[in-house]
């Protein structure tokens, strides 16, 4: 009857309701988020310790504030013209636990880049695997996918990422896609250092054998490797991964 809200009325309007509430939390969560990075970005990254500064406030001077708010910070990766832009941590016993926290160690969605648990920040493993989410909304490593298209790879093979203790420049070698769990998937993240030179050798054929992209770069063992990791969701539980090699400190 007219005038009347039928049963499957009010299932919908509270349908659209829920919609509306959960668009409105991730919309409320991507501007947390942001506004906390652009907080971060903000704070003053080279400060000069006193006289009396021990060791490790020498060390740890360049990003002396970030670390005193978080002493889990290893870095800052950046990538021009795109999002990534970005301090990287690091949990020394476990990879999960920055999946679903922010730099201040409150949860978040979207996490925050974090350093392989199993790397060495301070003297450089031969391969630094740095992860982070892909986050729809375009922030975390999304764009990292962007290499995905030859042409980017060559305006943009340059990726900046400075330690505590250093600074540093890679470029882009290799670009792959890998599921895993699968029979063929290459564990590029049990590869942290080599136990022979023939070891990162082999590491470095297989990561430019998968490459959806050729180019002459070709890493020689004692060279530091850069890998980035992200969710691609081309497939179930595959990952696109970024390698580059150290080109200036």
């Amino acid at each position: 009857m007219k005038g009347k809200i039928t049963l499957i009325q009010i299932l919908l309007i509270f349908v659209l309701v829920i919609c509306g509430v959960n668009l409105y939390k991730d919309y409320a969560h991507k501007r947390q988020d942001e506004q906390g990075f652009e907080d971060l970005k903000k704070v003053e990254a080279t400060q000069n310790p006193d006289e009396t500064a021990d060791d490790e406030e020498i060390r740890f001077a360049r990003y002396k504030e970030l670390y005193e708010k978080n002493t889990d910070f290893v870095g800052w990766i950046k990538i021009n013209d795109t999002n990534i832009d970005y301090p990287v941590v690091q949990n020394k016993t476990s990879n999960a636990y920055y999946l679903h926290r922010d730099f201040e160690r409150e949860y978040s969605s979207s996490g925050i880049p974090f350093m392989d648990f199993q790397c060495d920040a301070y003297a450089t493993s031969d391969n630094t695997v740095i992860y982070a989410h892909n986050m729809r909304n375009g922030t975390m490593f999304h764009d990292l996918l962007k290499y995905a298209d030859e042409e980017f790879l060559k305006n943009h093979s340059i990726v900046e990422f400075d330690t505590r203790n250093n600074t540093a420049k890679y470029e882009v070698f290799a670009v792959i896609r890998t599921k895993v769990g699968s029979e063929k998937e290459f564990k590029y993240y049990d590869f942290i250092n080599a136990k022979t030179p023939a070891d990162f050798d082999a590491f470095i054929k297989e990561c430019i054998r998968l490459s959806i992209h050729k180019t002459e770069i070709i890493p020689g063992h004692g060279e530091k490797i850069l890998t980035l990791s992200t969710c691609s969701y081309n497939t179930d539980n595959e990952r696109f991964v970024v390698f580059a090699r150290r080109i200036a400190v």
